[in-house]
Formats: structure tokens, C-alpha cells, sequence
């Protein structure tokens, strides 16, 4: 364990080199677990197989938001130490078990088959395990390491892949694939995040106050969080409701695409984090401000090219990796890239927000839009079928953007005004 320790962490030479290389590899290749998930069970079990474990995945996503429980972004801004690593980890413990008790709950209350049941659950359990690995995650940004984490991501997501993909070839088991993935990714968090982050030292003397008074200050980010995740799968969850797991399977592929300009948004929000805080902090607002604008006209140009890239190629490629004819979703697909361009704006802005510490709006402005999605999703996809599910997307996405946008611009303007006096 030693040597692999050593050989993680390695010198303190060329961090910051180290720290965009690994996040770009362990995002990006973590982002494209997915695609390559999603479309290695389609092509080997089939379409509907295929929609099964696209389904699977969102319910875990979705309960990914309570092992998270809005700690996520108070952690990564929390750059003054107000509370230790000790607190978070013991907190994400709680919240992980508490997932875990969600999903059970749910399966309990709904109609699956005893095949689907053991899917989902095996992929709430596997999707528990990114939970975890996250509070080390986000403790090696916040120490400026933030390669480790990259490295994690990159590794982890590799074995997890291997081993479910090996699996599923040669059993064609479903079941038995996602069963072995849990058993990959809890090995994974030991070696990757474990291992590098130390372990032993923090299972003892928890403080139980100071976590507790943790999750009162992020309980409504975890609310805004379950909200924005359900936001997100709302027009899957609907897709499964009405049509069929075969539909779920196309809808899924169509919306692969918008990893990209995610992806770019996450490397130029992810590493510089830390430093909008602290410019924040010191009260650089010109600096401040500027930052803000170029990464919104990069996102803005990679959105352009995604479109373009969406409209010639989409459907032609996806088809092809997939073993599902797309074509017929064109359309569908040019809405969830414009959606996801948006989301990807929309991200930039809710860090913004949790720096200004104003947590508390996120809640209402999920709220929001989590009652219209519940609201306008299912007709929609009644409707329009898997058009339908897209167009929801990206209202929903429209949205956001303007009310996190409209909120941080007037939070900005009243601190500048403020500064003058």
C-alpha cells in the first residue's frame, strides 16, 4: 500500500501541470463511463436491456444527491477551514447510509420486476460508491492536489468499466455484471482515494455537534441538488413511465453529446475554483467578474460547435456506436444540446451563487422549476414521445439559466455598488 501511495501522490514538483492533465483524464474519461456503459449493454443484451440499465443509472444519479447532501460545493469553497476533513467524512458516511435507505425504500414502493429491482439496486450501490470517493475527492482540491482526485476518477471509472464490460461478454448477465462493477468500485475507492487520503486516522471521534450543524447550513443546497437532479432525469423517468425501456435506451444515446461541452466547462471551472473564491474573498471584483465572462464565452463557442457537430454528425455516429437508429430523433437531439449548453452556463452560475453564500435561493429557484417539471414533463412525453422528453429538457434548462443568471447579476451589481460607497 505503501508503494501505491507513493506512486499516487508522488513529488511536489509541477502540481500545477499535473492538477489540469489528471482532471481533464479522470473527468473526461469519468464522463464517458456512460456512453461506454450504456452502449456495451445495448449492443451485448440488447436495447431494452440497454433502457434498463440507462434507468438504473438515473435512479442511482438521483440518490447520488443524498450521499452528497449539499455538502459537495460548501466543501470545495470552503477554502478558510471552518470545518476539518474529519467532519466532512464522518457526515458523508451518514449520508451514504442514508442513500442507501432511500433506495431500498423506493424499490419497496415500486412495481419492478425482481430483475429490475436487483439492477437498480446494484447501480444505487455502485453510484454510492462515487459518493464516497468524493469527500477525499474534493478534500485533495481543496488542498491543492487536485491530480489525486483526477487520478481517482481516472482509474476507478477504468477498473469499474473493465470489469462490468468483461463481465457482461462473457455471462451476458446483467444482474451479475452490475454486481460485479459495485465489488470494482469499492476496491477502487480503497486503492485511489483511500489509500493516497489516509484512513485509519479518521474513523475515530467524530464531532458530532460541528456535523450537525453542517447539515443544518447545507440542507437547502441538498434540496436544490435532489431538485436539480430530478430536473435532469425528469423527462427519462417519464420516457420509462410511458413508453417503453427501448425508448429509454434512444433517449439516452441522443443525450451523450452533451458530456462535451460539460466536460469543457468542468475544466475550466474545476481547476479555477479555488482561486474565484479566494478573488472573491480579497474583494477583486473587476478580476472576479472577468474570469466569469471568459468562461461563459468558451462555453458559448464549444455550444456553437455542438450544434454544428450535432446537426452533420449526431445521429449518423450515435447510431453507430449505439446499434440504435437515431435518426429519426434529430431534433430531439439539437434541443438537448441547446439544453445542455445551458447547463453548463447554469453550473458556472450555481458556484457563483454558493460563493456569494446564497445557498438559500438555490432552493426556491429549484423549487421552481422542479414543480414545473413534475408539472409539464409527463404530457409532453405523452405527447411528443421521446420530442417531447427533449423539449421539456431544455425549457428546463432555460429556465435555470435565467434565473441563476438574472440573480447573480443583480447579487454582483449590489456588492459593486456597495464597495463604492
Amino acid at each position: 500500500m505503501r508503494r501505491i501511495r507513493k506512486w499516487l501522490v508522488g513529488s511536489d514538483r509541477n502540481i500545477s501541470r499535473r492538477n489540469i492533465i489528471w482532471n481533464m483524464l479522470g473527468s473526461t474519461f469519468y464522463a464517458f463511463a456512460t456512453l461506454l456503459l450504456t452502449t456495451v449493454t445495448g449492443n451485448v443484451a440488447g436495447e431494452s436491456a440497454g433502457g434498463v440499465f440507462s434507468f438504473a443509472f438515473a435512479i442511482g444519479q438521483q440518490l447520488l444527491s443524498v450521499s452528497y447532501f449539499g455538502v459537495r460545493p460548501y466543501h470545495q469553497t470552503d477554502v478558510t477551514g471552518q470545518y476539518s476533513f474529519r467532519d466532512y467524512f464522518h457526515i458523508r458516511i451518514v449520508t451514504c447510509l442514508i442513500s442507501a435507505a432511500a433506495g431500498i425504500v423506493y424499490l419497496l414502493a415500486s412495481d419492478f420486476t425482481a430483475a429490475k429491482t436487483a439492477v437498480v439496486f446494484l447501480l444505487i450501490c455502485f453510484k454510492m460508491a462515487d459518493g464516497f470517493a468524493d469527500v477525499y475527492e474534493i478534500e485533495f482540491q481543496r488542498r491543492d492536489r487536485l491530480y489525486l482526485a483526477g487520478k481517482s476518477m481516472f482509474f476507478r471509472t477504468l477498473f469499474s468499466v473493465a470489469v462490468y464490460t468483461a463481465v457482461l461478454f462473457l455471462t451476458k448477465s446483467l444482474i451479475l455484471a452490475c454486481g460485479c462493477a459495485v465489488v470494482s468500485a469499492a476496491a477502487g475507492v480503497v486503492i485511489f482515494d483511500m489509500v493516497p487520503g489516509g484512513f485509519f486516522r479518521y474513523l475515530c471521534r467524530p464531532d458530532w455537534r460541528k456535523g450537525l450543524r453542517l447539515l443544518r447550513e447545507c440542507v437547502l443546497i441538498f434540496l436544490a441538488s435532489f431538485m436539480e437532479y430530478y430536473i435532469l432525469n425528469a423527462s427519462k423517468f417519464a420516457i420509462e413511465a410511458h413508453v417503453n425501456d427501448s425508448a429509454v435506451y434512444c433517449y439516452t444515446i441522443i443525450f451523450l453529446p452533451n458530456m462535451v461541452i460539460n466536460l469543457v466547462a468542468g475544466y475550466i471551472i474545476r481547476p479555477f475554483l479555488t482561486g474565484m473564491v479566494v478573488q472573491w474573498e480579497r474583494r477583486q471584483r473587476r478580476k472576479f467578474g472577468m474570469g466569469i465572462l471568459k468562461i461563459f464565452a468558451i462555453i458559448a463557442v464549444f455550444a456553437v460547435l455542438a450544434q454544428i457537430l450535432g446537426y452533420t454528425l449526431g445521429a449518423p455516429v450515435l447510431s453507430l456506436i449505439s446499434g440504435a437508429d437515431v435518426s429519426p430523433y434529430r431534433g430531439a437531439l439539437l434541443l438537448l444540446v441547446a439544453g445542455g449548453s445551458l447547463y453548463a452556463g447554469e453550473t458556472l452560475l450555481y458556484y457563483v451563487l454558493v460563493i456569494f453564500r446564497k445557498q438559500k435561493l438555490l432552493f426556491v429557484f429549484y423549487g421552481a422549476v422542479f414543480l414545473t417539471a413534475l408539472a409539464a414533463t409527463g404530457p409532453l412525453v405523452k405527447a411528443w414521445g421521446i420530442t417531447g422528453g427533449a423539449a421539456a429538457y431544455f425549457f428546463m434548462m432555460a429556465l435555470l439559466f435565467l434565473l441563476f443568471g438574472g440573480y447573480a447579476a443583480i447579487c454582483f451589481a449590489a456588492d459593486c455598488r456597495s464597495k463604492k460607497r
